[in-house]
């Protein structure tokens, strides 16, 4: 091991020791600096009022259309709700769904995405979390 080796670790140690308490103190980090970029960032609109999201009908009938189940077999005994949705763009959303399917026992929760308008969303992608 070379001499600029060694200094290189002890340069490093010394760096460790001497940063390392500041870490714990709560003015160092991100958390001060997210809580004034991010509202910004994030903006009043990205959590979208309820009644632009997708209904839970709605939001079942997508999920039996890209899921390709069988909705007159197994719909009666299945329900979907609608949990909580932020907006992605101008004309996407993504939800949290709750569903009880009448063939799988218990409740199971759905990552989708919906594009479209608040009248009519058609559901892009889904993912069992």
């Amino acid at each position: 091991m070379g001499r600029g080796f060694l200094f290189g670790i002890a340069v490093g140690i010394g760096i460790g020791i001497y940063a390392a308490p500041m870490l714990g103190r709560p003015s160092i980090g991100l958390g001060a600096f997210s809580q004034v970029i991010l509202p910004t960032e994030k903006g009043p609109d990205r959590i979208p009022d309820k009644a632009t999201w997708p209904t839970s009908e709605q939001a079942k009938s997508e999920l039996f259309r890209i899921s390709k189940w069988d909705i007159s077999k197994h719909g009666d005994g299945s329900t979907v709700s609608v949990r909580r949705c932020i907006r992605i763009d101008e004309y996407s959303i993504a939800c949290e769904l709750s569903a009880h399917l009448g063939w799988i026992e218990g409740e199971k929760f759905v990552e989708s995405v919906f594009e479209g308008a608040s009248d009519r969303w058609t559901m892009v992608a889904a993912k069992n979390r």
